[in-house]
């Protein structure tokens, strides 16, 4: 059953939308990168998104992750939500939204747009019976992340994501803007206007994936047009072994697991605490 001491998705991100910053969902992987993420936004005293990928849940299990970062968050002074990305699964999708996440994404993105809104609107009264929020997607993010691989991209218009957003009845919502995921290999073109379209003219959250490697102007310039949520998982990724590998390289007669642990938790949380920063409005 998911959790009342945190706002629902959509409360938190119109929230951010209204005071002009975005929300960083980390795709966290096991305990230390998770417990980094919080300890994170406890320093910072900001809102954050546990996110797991589907191959994260399924190493651990809807169950045991969801006790594990429910245990993480647990007396956290600051919201701290459990978000699944990029449920291209149906019944998976339903079994996280029992076994207690805040929110679910489902991805049926690669889908024809009728079908993509049909599947999500099964979804959507699925999770909303139980007070769970639910991201959808329309146009295809090129990258790949895990298990979602799209070497073609197709990116989102704005009649087709009204249609979706109005026809699947999602809380959050998340266009094909001209993000990646993974790291970017060409000069990355954002769709700003359709951010800016779609945040005057529906009162649904907007989305960006693909957060790692965009610079503090693009991030400036999504949050300004209306982006509330920005993802960010290949950079956790490359902390977490780039803080292994550096600890390892200068101590390799030494075996403690726990000071090569810690070195990978203090580079996840300060590559997070980093983009925490980013993510806020200019003062």
């Amino acid at each position: 059953m998911r959790s009342k001491d945190v706002p629902s998705l959509k409360d938190l991100l119109t929230q951010a939308r209204k005071e002009g910053y975005a929300v960083g969902a980390f795709n966290i992987f096991d305990y230390l990168s998770a417990k980094a993420t919080v300890d994170a936004a406890v320093e910072t005293k900001t809102p954050i998104l546990l996110q797991t990928s589907v191959g994260t849940v399924k190493k651990f299990g809807p169950d045991a992750l969801f006790a594990m970062l429910d245990q993480i968050r647990r007396g956290c002074p600051v919201p701290v939500l459990i978000h699944l990305d990029h449920c291209t699964d149906i019944a998976y999708c339903k079994s996280c939204v029992d076994a207690g996440w805040d929110a679910v994404m489902v991805d049926m993105s690669e889908k024809p747009l009728e079908e993509n809104i049909a599947l999500s609107a099964e979804i959507k009264k699925y999770a909303a019976a139980k007070g769970v929020c639910v991201e959808g997607e329309l146009g295809v993010i090129l990258g790949v992340e895990e298990e979602i691989s799209a070497d073609v991209e197709k990116l989102a218009n704005y009649e087709d994501s009204i249609k979706y957003i109005e026809g699947s009845g999602v809380d959050v919502f998340a266009p094909a803007i001209g993000t990646a995921h993974g790291l970017y290999k060409k000069e990355v073109k954002l769709n700003f206007d359709l951010v800016k379209r779609l945040a005057d003219t529906t009162p649904v959250p907007i989305v960006a994936h693909g957060g790692t490697g965009l610079t503090d102007s693009q991030f400036s310039t999504l949050i300004k047009n209306g982006i509330s949520k920005i993802n960010v998982s290949t950079a956790l990724k490359y902390a977490y072994i780039d803080g292994l590998r550096n600890y390892w390289s200068g101590h390799q007669d030494e075996y403690n697991p726990i000071k090569l642990n810690n070195a990978a938790e203090a580079l996840v949380k300060q590559v997070v605490m980093e983009h925490i920063q980013r993510f806020k409005p200019n003062k």
